[in-house]
């Protein structure tokens, strides 16, 4: 596999459209990648947890920050799936990182990392919000003051510290780690789920509240859970 920077350096950034971002099939869509994984996330394993770590199913999401796909779920979907599933310890939701457009989704899953783990969706929350801003910034050179803004709002509020963040690369390995993690899915796009071990990607009943709902509440009743 090639090394992070060097894969991250042939990526560009998408335009805005609600598809997933990444390779895709000729109708916009990724193909389906489903395959034979494990249906857990051991305690420990790389990923930013939400739910009970006992909950009896795991979804995983591989995701861009700068992806439109990423942000409709994580706006649109996901405080639905929080509400029903995850708050209730049904669910465990475990978020990835997965940088496929290059430099603008490192250095903002960077200032996520650095604000702490206690933060870290909070900045994960203000950079989807403010998607549109960060992406143009990125294309006009102007990343690094976006970047700052948001960091100032959670506790990075010198340059001093802007510039520490962005220099450290424990965090840059910390981020590989994840990053290779994708390998066993074979993951090529975002937002990429890999719901109680099956990958499953942005299409089908994956694009709304009410489908992926009936997705989960089929393996919980599997599981025998109400």
């Amino acid at each position: 596999m090639a090394s992070l920077s060097r894969r991250l350096a042939l990526l560009a950034v998408s335009t805005l459209a609600l598809v997933a971002c990444g390779a895709a099939s000729g109708d916009g869509t990724k193909t389906d990648t489903s395959s034979a994984a494990p249906s857990t996330v051991e305690a420990g394993e790389l990923g930013h947890i939400k739910g009970d770590k006992n909950a009896p199913v795991t979804l995983i999401e591989y995701a861009s920050p700068t992806c439109p796909a990423c942000k409709y779920f994580h706006e649109s979907i996901y405080p639905v799936l929080e509400e029903k599933y995850v708050a209730t310890g049904k669910v465990k939701f475990v978020f990835r990182e997965f940088p496929i457009h290059g430099a603008p989704d490192v250095a903002s899953y960077v200032v996520a990392r650095c604000a702490g783990d206690d933060k870290y969706f909070d900045v994960l929350d203000d950079l989807f919000a403010n998607q549109d801003g960060i992406v143009q910034a990125a294309q006009v050179g102007a990343l690094g003051g976006m970047l700052k803004t948001v960091a100032k709002r959670h506790g990075i509020e010198t340059d001093e510290a802007f510039e520490a963040c962005m220099a450290d690369s424990t965090i840059r390995d910390k981020l590989a780690a994840v990053y290779q993690t994708a390998e066993q899915y074979n993951v090529n796009g975002t937002p990429t789920f890999i719901l109680d071990g099956k990958v499953r990607n942005f299409d089908g009943d994956y694009r709304s509240p009410e489908g992926f709902s009936r997705q989960i509440d089929a393996l919980l009743a599997e599981k025998g859970v109400q």
